[in-house]
């Protein structure tokens, strides 16, 4: 593994990105904080592009396995067949998918797939652009874009580790793209618990986890409050989980609101009733992964695509963006979480399922293959 800088995380976490993250603003100043964010990526884009470049070099590997954006393997591979492979958490950043789009939202089949093809172009002139005038130590390459997307999107392999019971390959897909089931590491290692969270689990039932977990916003006291005094009025029982920062630690809680940072969610899900969480597509598969309804508060990306699905699949109630958590619809769809049993049902027999899909020994097998 070769790290980054931290240069990424600090623009994640700058106000344009928490302002974005956190739903704000007019749709004008949206764009402009996109527009800028891009401005700010771009340099770190080329920097990336370099390191990754060095480390190909560097390392001289039989496989490369890599995330989305750690696309200069994609030139790496067009000379060594089979041996690269796209890993991906969430579906829809390279491969067609009907019912979204790369904006993850559904626009219709003819749109959607419309999107796609402008995105992958887009993504294929990027490495093009980047790649140029390194891809002489890569091996004999001609980069064009259509060259490269049909490197992204039919020679080179694709692994999304997604659960098939959640998200049902595309039969149109093109024999190199599978979708290999959840995998989930071991958070757990040199942790443990402390008395007040013990104490906190063995005197309350049906609590509920509430975290927004790398997600911030630019008011997380704000948000924590309008949280907060629901569950003081309802009486439910909530572990807030304060993580990147998108939530709080605040004073004067009623005692059947605790507060953790960063706990480790494979020790915590199984322990609680229901989920509140940003959406994530880990979040969303570790709930059902433990059998544990949700309910979504989308900020950005992929998180109101999984909104979508955990209400229509009757794994949780409607999602809420997170700019609209102040209100009477949060509590009325936490007190819905909290009672309707079928969202439990539903959750267990999709925990059931879940259960058999991540093979290791056939996702080595995907890997480790040569074409």
């Amino acid at each position: 593994f070769h790290g980054f800088s931290a240069d990424f995380l600090k623009l994640i976490d700058g106000s344009d990105a928490r302002e974005i993250l956190g739903g704000e603003g007019s749709a004008l100043s949206r764009v402009r904080n996109w527009s800028s964010l891009a401005r700010k990526g771009m340099s770190l884009a080329r920097e990336s592009v370099a390191r990754q470049h060095r480390v190909q070099l560097d390392e001289a590997p039989d496989r490369i396995v890599y995330h989305p954006k750690c696309n200069t393997a994609i030139v790496w591979g067009m000379t060594r067949p089979g041996r690269t492979i796209m890993l991906s958490p969430v579906p829809g950043l390279a491969h067609t998918i009907d019912d979204f789009a790369p904006m993850w939202k559904d626009f219709g089949r003819t749109l959607n797939r419309v999107s796609f093809s402008l995105i992958n172009t887009i993504k294929a002139f990027a490495v093009k652009r980047f790649m140029t005038s390194l891809a002489k130590d890569t091996g004999n390459v001609q980069l064009s874009v259509s060259a490269l997307r049909h490197a992204m999107l039919e020679t080179e392999r694709a692994l999304y580790t997604v659960s098939p019971s959640l998200f049902a390959r595309p039969a149109n897909w093109p024999e190199s793209a599978h979708v290999v089931g959840y995998f989930e590491r071991d958070k757990t290692v040199d942790w443990q618990p402390d008395s007040a969270i013990l104490a906190f689990l063995a005197r309350y039932e049906k609590i509920i986890l509430i975290s927004f977990g790398s997600m911030t916003n630019t008011d997380p006291r704000k948000k924590t409050e309008a949280i907060v005094s629901v569950l003081a009025r309802t009486g439910i029982a909530a572990i807030i989980n304060t993580s990147w920062g998108g939530l709080e630690r605040i004073e004067n809680a009623p005692e059947h609101v605790h507060f953790v940072d960063n706990i480790p969610y494979d020790w915590l899900f199984p322990k609680m009733h229901a989920v509140v969480h940003h959406g994530g597509s880990g979040s969303t598969h570790m709930a059902l992964k433990y059998g544990k309804p949700s309910l979504v508060v989308p900020h950005a990306l992929d998180q109101p695509y999984w909104a979508r699905l955990v209400h229509a699949r009757g794994l949780g109630p409607e999602g809420i963006p997170i700019g609209k958590l102040a209100g009477d619809v949060f509590e009325e769809r936490l007190l819905n979480l909290h009672a309707n049993e079928d969202y439990q049902t539903n959750a267990r027999a999709i925990s059931f399922r879940m259960a058999g899909e991540a093979d290791r020994d056939q996702l080595f097998e995907f890997i480790a293959k040569q074409t």
